[in-house]
């Protein structure tokens, strides 16, 4: 099927009478284009794109507010200045994108350390008491693998491998064990692959704390309405100060890992900085009550974040 060039005396696609708009480069009922051409490949990827990150002018000037004036791009959101930036949620979105594609392309698809290297020490330390045949039965393998040339193992080392072993016999048998047993014993036997005597949850966190970030953001507006209670404004306004930090933040992660590690001092210093700034500029205030809030702000949503990225790991290895 062929497509016209020129400017039909109907809308193709509602039917809207076009003669008496002759200039018309857009239908006035449905906003089609009026004048239609065959599609190119170019429009697929420019559309499949800006479907997810914001390229139009208002991006860069933005972005150059953004970074260089903490605090003003809600500001002037707030005064009503919409059209002639980005839009928060917009803005986010692009920064977030950008930022997980460009972290999976630098490390090649891996952001993560293999499972293997990940042991669930936690809930084997708070294992029910192992019943005494397994705990001898796994005491003696354990014992007969270590062979003559290692060390014998310590009495805590021989209990935790029998608490995982009986753990490890839930999920392969469930029936046997109740539910949290049985989600314990899954959790051992996909993250435990390699040496069971050392666990790193560290590299996990690292690596599940932006994807919590990114799931976390509401809760952080909430926090900020807390924060500033007395300032009665509604939680929309903190969710568009949050999205603009947030912002930030993904852009200043994107440049710790692109940098040398010895200048990703400079933007690891500037996300707490920024966000004292950026705290000052929109809710207003000394510096000294700002500082007193950001520090009770970010030590709550730390550990909130903490937490939140450490059960995020524990998700991503139960469900892998």
């Amino acid at each position: 099927m062929t497509h016209a060039d020129h400017r039909p005396a109907a809308c193709r696609n509602c039917g809207t009478d076009l003669t008496a708009l002759p200039e018309a480069n857009f239908c006035p009922h449905c906003g089609q284009d009026t004048v239609l051409h065959p599609p190119t490949l170019w429009e697929f990827v420019h559309e499949f794109i800006t479907h997810y990150v914001a390229l139009e002018g208002a991006l860069w000037r933005s972005l150059g507010v953004l970074l260089l004036r903490p605090g003003k791009l809600t500001r002037e959101y707030f005064h009503g200045r919409r059209k002639h930036y980005v839009l928060p949620l917009r803005l986010y979105l692009s920064a977030s994108f950008v930022f997980f594609l460009v972290v999976k392309i630098a490390s090649g698809g891996h952001d993560a350390p293999p499972a293997e290297d990940v042991v669930q020490q936690v809930a084997v330390e708070a294992a029910p008491e192992v019943n005494a045949e397994a705990a001898s039965a796994a005491a003696q393998s354990a014992s007969a693998a270590s062979g003559p040339e290692e060390k014998p193992r310590s009495a805590r080392s021989l209990a935790r491998r029998a608490a995982m072993a009986t753990y490890t016999a839930c999920y392969e048998k469930p029936g046997s064990c109740n539910w949290l047993d049985t989600t314990v014993g899954k959790f051992i036997t996909k993250s435990q692959k390699g040496d069971a005597e050392h666990i790193d949850w560290q590299p996990r966190i690292v690596a599940a704390a932006p994807y919590a970030i990114f799931l976390m953001l509401p809760l952080f507006a909430g926090l900020l309405q807390l924060t500033y209670w007395r300032r009665r404004m509604a939680y929309g306004e903190h969710f568009v100060f949050s999205l603009h930090l947030h912002s930030f933040w993904f852009i200043a992660l994107l440049l710790v890992n692109l940098l040398p590690d010895s200048l990703v001092i400079g933007p690891l210093l500037a996300i707490p900085a920024y966000g004292c700034w950026a705290m000052r500029n929109v809710y207003g205030g000394g510096w000294w009550p700002t500082l007193g809030r950001a520090t009770v702000l970010s030590f709550v949503y730390g550990v909130l974040l903490t937490v939140g990225a450490t059960a995020l790991a524990v998700w991503v290895i139960l469900n892998s």
